[in-house]
């Protein structure tokens, strides 16, 4: 399993913000390179928690040009065999794009890990987003938050 957690993001089991997350088994998942190996089976490559994060910097929130991630609104992507959990939250519960985003991402995640056979994307509320703890720096000057 990959696991992938940023310092905003609620941990499991009670863990203390500082600590990294309990689950740090190395990622076990693969995607065809598109080559077949000589008996036939399919060349694969791994495919982790942070090659998704990175995919996802290309997504933006179509309302203030800004990347999802940048924002601070991924709040966690776990990776265990084929299946994939991405757990995001939106600028506010209001948020008329919010279909949009979770559209976004699922087509993201299935672009970059076609074998995936079960690609989830949960919104959550817990934490609450605030651009002051969660966005990235480029993204409080974008914001205008200094």
């Amino acid at each position: 399993m990959s696991l992938k957690w940023l310092p905003h993001w609620g941990r499991p089991n009670g863990q203390a913000p500082n600590e990294p997350p309990t689950k740090t088994a190395e990622p076990n998942t693969s995607v065809s390179s598109g080559d077949e190996s000589q008996d036939g089976g399919e060349l694969t490559m791994p495919v982790s928690a942070d090659v998704i994060l990175e995919a996802l910097k290309e997504v933006e929130d179509p309302e203030l040009g800004i990347s999802i991630v940048e924002l601070g609104l991924i709040y966690g992507i776990e990776v265990e065999g084929k299946k994939v959990r991405v757990r995001m939250t939106l600028t506010s519960p209001g948020c008329p794009i919010g279909p949009m985003l979770q559209t976004a991402v699922h087509g993201t995640v299935t672009r970059v890990y076609p074998q995936a056979e079960d690609v989830r994307v949960d919104l959550v509320w817990n934490p609450p987003w605030d651009p002051y703890k969660m966005a990235s720096e480029e993204a409080k000057d974008m914001l205008g938050i200094w």
